[in-house]
C-alpha cells in the first residue's frame, strides 16, 4: 500500500483506524490538472498547483480532473463541468468516443476522436453545430473519460 501498488480496502480502512485510534479522511481528492477547451483554446496546465477536487468513490489511482471551458461539447457537458480520466492513450483506442485530447502544440479539448485523412492525423468534433470539425490533428494522447461532475 505504501509503494502505491494497491489501494487501502474499507474493511483495512476500519481496522487502521480502530488500531490507530485515528479517524481517515472519508473523501478522496484528486488533482485539478486545469481547464480543457470545448470551443476555448486551453493550453494544458500542469504547474503542480495545489487545486483539488473531490474525486468519484471508484477512482483510479492516477486519477486526475480537468474542467470544461467553452461550450462545444453542450448539451453533453457545460462550461464549469468537471471531467475525470486516469489513462492516457493512443487515439486509436478511443475512435468515436469522446475523450480529453492533447494535440501536439500543447493544446487540450474535450471532442469526440475521428480518424484524420491521413494514419497520422485525427479529426476532433464537437457534439455543439455550431462549431467545424478541427480536422487533421496531431493528437499526442487521448484520455476516456471515467467520471462526469456536472456543475
Amino acid at each position: 500500500m505504501l509503494k502505491g501498488s494497491r489501494t487501502i480496502s474499507g474493511e483495512e480502512l476500519l481496522a487502521i483506524e480502530a488500531i490507530t485510534g485515528t479517524t481517515a479522511p472519508k473523501e478522496i481528492h484528486v488533482p485539478l490538472k486545469g481547464k480543457v477547451g470545448a470551443g476555448a483554446a486551453v493550453f494544458a496546465i500542469d504547474d503542480g498547483g495545489d487545486d483539488v477536487v473531490e474525486a468519484p468513490a471508484d477512482a483510479r489511482h492516477g486519477t486526475v480532473a480537468v474542467q470544461v471551458s467553452g461550450d462545444s461539447m453542450f448539451p453533453a457537458y457545460e462550461e464549469g463541468t468537471i471531467l475525470y480520466y486516469s489513462r492516457l492513450l493512443p487515439p486509436s483506442e478511443l475512435v468515436n468516443k469522446r475523450a480529453v485530447v492533447q494535440l501536439g502544440d500543447g493544446r487540450i479539448f474535450v471532442k469526440i476522436v475521428r480518424p484524420g485523412s491521413d494514419p497520422a492525423t485525427w479529426t476532433l468534433t464537437s457534439i455543439n453545430g455550431q462549431y467545424a470539425d478541427m480536422a487533421d490533428q496531431i493528437v499526442e494522447w487521448a484520455a476516456p473519460i471515467d467520471w462526469i461532475k456536472p456543475r
